[in-house]
Order: structure tokens, then C-alpha cells, then sequence
């Protein structure tokens, strides 16, 4: 995490409020009004990586999770969608573990999630064009992996910021996508809670393959630009923040000391 939040209990409340009353908000304003179910029916996918990354995991699940739910229970939806709720959570932690570069938990759930839905029967009749951005995504997180084990990584400050940015916003969301997918899937909710046959899943697939990865676009334009900004600003506001984070300050050049 970036914030420093610790033990001290007044700040974890307080973060805590801060970040749910934000995730209530967003979630509780539709994209299109009268859309009551979906992948990412609200806004709260352009706010869940930022907060990864400046809570950490843990405290990234409480805020999204309960901000989600009581978004959801304002903007009330399909009572199915509670479950897939799930995703943004999942999202969240996983976008605050990569930005960490803790990729381990990060692989074994993506491949775990992969394995169940390929090895799901129905999926086998379904266009791979419907998850292209799912693969992408898995591709990304072993070009990370390769990256942070090569020694490739850049070692400029700004440099490394960008890039944990990036790679954190689209493998988390890849990651809510994913742990949705699982569970219409391989979790057969599809025909238990909707009542869909498999032509009609078939369908959803062809579609589907275009309206996610254009959310995933939009959140990454969204978190970089406004998250590096808002890494930059931290650190003269007085905000506390964590000992690694400011530690990636010392490895900055002379001449860029002092400007993030």
C-alpha cells in the first residue's frame, strides 16, 4: 500500500470511510440508467485499482466490498448481482498485490480461474472472442512476471510508477472480469439464476468480447493518469505514507528529488 495506515486504529477508520463512501458513490450511479444488471453496470471499476494501490489488499477488500454492497442495496439490482460483487473485490486486491509486484497469489488465481472455465464442457462451444481480453490479460501478467524476474524493470522512479500502474489496473480488472466469467460459467449460474440456454450464451459471448475490454480501456486511461498524479501529490500534502514507498524516493535521481 501507499497510504501508511498501520495499527492506529482512528486512521484505518478513517481511511476506511473515506474509500467506501467513495466506492458507495460510484457504484451507486448506473452507466446507463435502467441498466440494473452486467459487467460493471456502475463506475466503481474506474475507482477499485486506485484504491488497491493506495490501501493494499486487505483494506482494498473492506472498502470495495462494502462500498459495492451498500452501492448496490442504494442502486438496487438484480439481488444476483450481489454475487458478482465478488469480481470487484477480487479485482481490487489483486491490482494492489501486482502493484506491490507480489505476483505469486496473483498467477495462482488467474490460472486457477482459467483451468476451471476451460475445463468447464460448455465452454467449449463458446468464441474464444469472448474472453480475448481475459487471455490478454493473463499474457500481460506473465510479461510482468518476466519483467520483475529478468531484472528488466526500470529502475527511474517515474518509470517504475507508470509501469506498476498500468500493469496493476489491467490485470485486476482482467481479474474481475474473470472470477464473473467463473462464476456464470463453470458456476452454472448462467441457466440456475437467468435461465439462459447455451445459444444464448453464445450470443452474450460475441458481445461481450467487445464491451469489456472498452471498460478496461477507459479505467486504464482513468487510474494512470490520475494515479500518477495523485503519487506525485502525496508526498508534499503530508500524508503519511509507507516506509517502501518512500523509499522508491531515494532511488530517484538528484535532479528529480523533491518533484514526486
Amino acid at each position: 500500500m501507499v497510504l501508511a495506515i498501520g495499527k492506529n486504529r482512528s486512521r484505518i477508520v478513517a481511511y476506511l470511510a473515506v474509500f467506501i463512501a467513495l466506492v458507495t458513490v460510484f457504484d451507486a450511479i448506473p452507466i446507463i440508467p435502467g441498466l440494473y444488471s452486467g459487467v460493471w453496470d456502475s463506475w466503481i471499476f474506474l475507482l477499485s485499482p486506485i484504491i488497491g494501490v493506495l490501501l493494499g489488499p486487505m483494506f482494498a477488500i473492506l472498502a470495495v466490498g462494502l462500498g459495492s454492497y451498500l452501492g448496490h442495496f442504494i442502486y438496487f439490482r438484480d439481488p444476483f448481482e450481489f454475487l458478482f460483487l465478488l469480481g470487484a473485490v477480487l479485482g481490487a486486491a489483486c491490482a494492489a498485490l501486482i502493484f506491490q509486484r507480489r505476483w505469486k497469489p496473483v498467477l495462482i488465481i488467474y490460472s486457477v480461474l482459467l483451468a476451471g472455465y476451460f475445463l468447464t464442457p460448455v465452454t467449449w462451444i463458446l468464441p474464444l472472442i469472448g474472453i480475448w481480453d481475459i487471455l490478454l490479460g493473463y499474457g500481460i501478467l506473465l510479461l510482468f512476471i518476466l519483467l520483475i524476474n529478468q531484472k528488466w524493470w526500470p529502475t527511474v522512479h517515474s518509470q517504475d510508477i507508470w509501469l506498476r500502474l498500468l500493469f496493476c489496473v489491467i490485470i485486476g480488472l482482467e481479474a474481475d472480469i474473470l472470477l464473473r466469467v467463473f462464476i456464470l460459467v463453470p458456476g452454472q449460474t448462467y441457466w440456475l439464476f437467468y435461465g439462459w440456454t447455451v445459444e444464448v450464451l453464445q450470443i452474450l459471448w460475441l458481445t461481450a468480447g467487445l464491451i469489456t475490454p472498452t471498460k478496461v480501456a477507459l479505467a486504464t486511461l482513468f487510474t494512470v493518469t490520475i494515479g500518477f498524479s495523485l503519487l506525485q501529490i502525496l508526498p508534499q500534502t503530508g500524508v503519511p505514507l509507507t516506509e517502501e514507498y518512500r523509499g522508491m524516493n531515494n532511488t530517484l535521481p538528484p535532479k528529480a528529488e523533491g518533484r514526486v
